[in-house]
């Protein structure tokens, strides 16, 4: 059996769904999955809860610790040590300080933690961000196991996390990765911006587990249509255009409802922004919800708003996983047009597409949904479809087949 060892940083996130998903997706492949953590969060209050007690995936976390010892006559005397136990390592363990450029004792001691790694068949690293150290040690030959390297979206937008530059941050890995995962063509045009190798670069969008996320046998009863947004509350999301949009629909005389739900620092904004408009009886915050809980409220909408827009610092969407849950769970979407969003819904369909920030636009598609029932319902089955073919596990485990090999 083919061991793959999942890299990550905190683990496991609550807006990271995607990262447990593919991480289920390898065991359920039949491959014997182990996940390398900087810092493991509590689950108890995580809302893939199920899945990780379902798979046991909490037994499969190793902590990323290098067990560098406080006292520094102790820190010497341990890495005096490793070296004498591995002399044979010592050539690329030298090679190593010289491409890291770093000093000191700290680059020994990841050495020599990585290097219990060597018998791993694949390492699978989840955001370009958490390359370190393995492009380097894959370099000086410590580690020959094949590297795959997924993005996300904010990896690929220097600088990152508003600190660190683009100074050739990503050529190691590039050089050393085997396959270089995007989730759209959209992603994949980032990549060849920062002059990733075309040949290495694959397609593989996040698939939806559509036997979790489906539609309700009986449909919704509800008389008053019911829009939805999930997603973090920030400006990237842009919830606040949804807000306009119902403000809009509510003045010309609709009756709905719209539930917003998630958390993030733009909460106060965005309550602030439905008190002034005077929308508390027509728009909810949900807060944080279980993915169960999630699953419920796409069950009992109608239709999916998303909402998302370029931000401030020029970052999108890279697909928006969320869009094809909706669509799974038989809503139809209205969305901007913006990053990779666009691969996520079928034009004309199983949604609508209107330009970035068109308001206008924007409320018209919602309002042609509004009215027309019978297009809704037909727009709702034809999402289902639409994700079963191009976004369930079994539509996408081929490709991922390929790439693990």
């Amino acid at each position: 059996m083919k061991t793959i060892l999942f890299k990550v940083w905190k683990f496991p996130q609550l807006s990271e769904t995607f990262i447990v998903n593919q991480i289920v997706l390898a065991i359920r492949l039949g491959y014997d999955v182990r996940i390398l953590v900087g810092e493991f969060s509590d689950i108890s209050k995580n809302g893939n809860l199920q899945l990780f007690e379902r798979f046991n995936l909490q037994d499969k976390i190793i902590i990323e610790d290098y067990k560098v010892p406080l006292n520094k006559v102790q820190r010497i005397i341990k890495a005096g040590q490793l070296v004498l136990e591995n002399l044979r390592l010592l050539p690329k363990l030298k090679s190593y300080y010289k491409e890291s450029g770093k000093k000191g004792v700290l680059p020994l001691y990841e050495f020599f933690f990585y290097e219990q790694f060597r018998a791993i068949d694949i390492f699978h690293i989840q955001f370009g961000t958490n390359k370190h150290p393995i492009d380097l040690l894959k370099k000086v030959g410590l580690l020959k196991n094949r590297l795959i390297v997924s993005f996300h979206g904010h990896d690929l937008y220097f600088p990152i996390n508003r600190r660190i530059p683009n100074n050739g941050y990503y050529d190691s890995l590039f050089n050393q990765a085997d396959y270089l995962i995007a989730n759209t063509p959209f992603l994949k045009s980032k990549l060849l911006e920062l002059n990733a190798p075309e040949d290495k670069i694959k397609i593989i969008p996040v698939s939806v587990d559509t036997n979790f996320f489906q539609p309700l046998s009986m449909g919704t009863t509800s008389k008053i249509v019911k829009l939805l947004t999930v997603g973090r509350l920030d400006e990237l999301k842009g919830q606040k255009y949804g807000i306009e949009a119902v403000k809009k629909l509510i003045s010309s005389g609709y009756v709905l409802e719209y539930y917003i739900a998630g958390q993030g620092s733009y909460l106060k904004k965005l309550q602030s922004q439905v008190k002034r408009l005077k929308l508390e009886k027509h728009i909810f915050f949900t807060g944080a919800l279980s993915q169960l809980q999630i699953k419920k409220l796409m069950q009992e909408s109608d239709v999916f708003l998303m909402t998302s827009i370029t931000n401030s610092l020029g970052m999108a969407e890279s697909q928006g996983l969320v869009t094809a849950e909706a669509q799974a769970c038989g809503l139809p979407v209205i969305a901007f047009d913006s990053g990779g969003i666009k691969y996520t819904l079928e034009e004309g369909k199983s949604g609508f597409l209107c330009p970035e920030k068109d308001l206008e636009c924007y409320t018209s598609k919602i309002e042609l949904l509004l009215k027309d029932e019978v297009l809704r319902n037909k727009m709702g089955k034809d999402a289902v479809t639409f994700i079963d073919k191009e976004y369930s596990e079994h539509s996408v485990i081929k490709k991922w087949k390929e790439v693990y090999g």
